[in-house]
């Protein structure tokens, strides 16, 4: 049958545990959030290291004379070192509280990526289940549909021998067409499902025509 090519048995079958994985290393709203926590944490490092003293070494080599000198009248070769050391002046406690706003913002940010991953994830939890109900649906159907083209088959020959009459031929047939229209139905909800959980986890990509 055609629809088969794109049934639940031809698909990717991957586990919950593998959705969730993958959400976790590529849904762009947890990306995000873990992006927001990064710059956060850099944030209270650059805070932090305002407040350190700070070492400059310095080299420098001369040839003939010095800058801003005239050129010496015998050759000459000239190395100088040089170490610099910067140390803050009191700032009234202003970059301790730098330090304390920028910690508090990674809490903020630490806080939103666990929320963004939980309600992510919750949510991929539900469109998988929806969509593993859809696939046992369509198994199901496909089972109903064997059966039904089976039972019609079978009271086609009776009916052509004469040991049925054209009521029981038409019941049969009333059920095949029920099968496939359920089979269809099953199909189009099962694509349907799939689709929001390819959504749902950030996989789904849009295609330009």
């Amino acid at each position: 049958m055609p629809d088969e090519v794109d049934s639940p048995a031809a698909a990717d079958d991957r586990s919950l545990s593998a959705w969730l994985n993958e959400a976790r290393l590529t849904h762009p709203a947890i990306l995000a959030a873990r992006a927001d926590l990064e710059a956060a944490q850099a944030q209270v490092r650059s805070a932090r290291s305002a407040g350190l003293p700070t070492i400059d070494l310095q080299a420098n080599y001369y040839a003939n004379g010095f800058p801003q000198q005239g050129l010496a009248t015998t050759r000459q070769r000239s190395a100088t070192v040089g170490i610099g050391i910067t140390i803050p002046l009191f700032d009234g406690f202003l970059n301790r509280y730098r330090v304390r706003e920028a910690e508090a913002t990674v809490s903020v940010k630490q806080a939103l990526l666990i929320d963004t991953e939980r309600l992510t994830l919750s949510e991929i939890v539900k469109a998988y289940s929806d969509a593993s109900a859809a696939a046992s649906n369509v198994r199901e159907s496909q089972t109903l549909l064997e059966a039904a083209t089976a039972s019609s088959a079978s009271s086609q020959r009776r009916y052509d021998s004469g040991a049925a009459d054209i009521l029981e031929l038409l019941s049969t047939l009333g059920a095949l067409a029920d099968a496939r229209q359920e089979r269809v139905r099953s199909l189009a909800e099962w694509r349907s499902a799939r689709l929001r959980l390819l959504a749902t986890s950030g996989l789904l990509r849009t295609v330009d025509p």
